[in-house]
């Protein structure tokens, strides 16, 4: 009986001993602490939904983003805004009508300007032969080059208003041929325009 005690006292700390040089090398084992390390940290900022509202006329204004119907105002014409006429040219009107409202559609850099009211149209440059360039609701192409308006603030002046290009021409106001486009000459004066908030699409 003593003999048979003492070989399971023996037997009992070998198992014992087994499991602690089993345990050590997992103690021991480099990729504990990265279980540590990888955990994600706490968010650093705020959730987008408490993100500050983009500002009226900045570059990220839901006006530039397709969000909001615009009316699109020459800021030293007065009253007048742009509006598409019975011919279908864009061109200044003072007015009621119901074709002066628009929507900027991203495109990339740049935006297609859609009419926001009726037949949906975008607006586009038209080649008039020697006659200036002008601009004249047509069927949506994106792919159109001539369909792509540059959207920005001038480089001097109102920040608050923009100017509007297409292929490099510039849309301006001219008292001869009403609105055209032109590619800036030095003598050419950029026509700037407002931008006024019309309501959601």
């Amino acid at each position: 009986m003593r003999g048979h005690a003492a070989l399971l006292v023996v037997a009992g700390l070998t198992a014992v001993s087994g499991c602690g040089t089993t345990a050590n090398p997992i103690a021991e084992s480099p990729s504990a602490p990265a279980a540590t390390s990888a955990a994600p940290p706490p968010p650093a900022s705020e959730p987008a939904s408490a993100a500050p509202r983009p500002s009226v006329t900045g570059p990220d204004a839901p006006m530039l983003l397709g969000q909001r119907r615009l009316v699109i105002r020459p800021a030293e014409a007065g009253e007048s805004i742009l509006a598409v006429d019975d011919t279908g040219r864009l061109n200044l009107t003072d007015g009621p009508t119901d074709k002066g409202l628009f929507v900027l559609v991203p495109q990339g850099a740049r935006h297609q300007i859609r009419t926001a009211t009726g037949d949906q149209a975008c607006l586009g440059l038209k080649n008039n032969g020697s006659r200036p360039l002008t601009i004249a609701a047509t069927q949506c192409d994106p792919a159109r080059d001539g369909q792509l308006f540059t959207i920005q603030p001038p480089a001097s002046g109102d920040p608050a208003t923009y100017t509007i290009s297409v292929s490099g021409a510039y849309l301006l106001v001219s008292r001869t041929n009403g609105v055209i486009a032109e590619e800036p000459g030095d003598a050419t004066a950029l026509t700037a325009f407002v931008l006024v908030d019309n309501g959601p699409v």
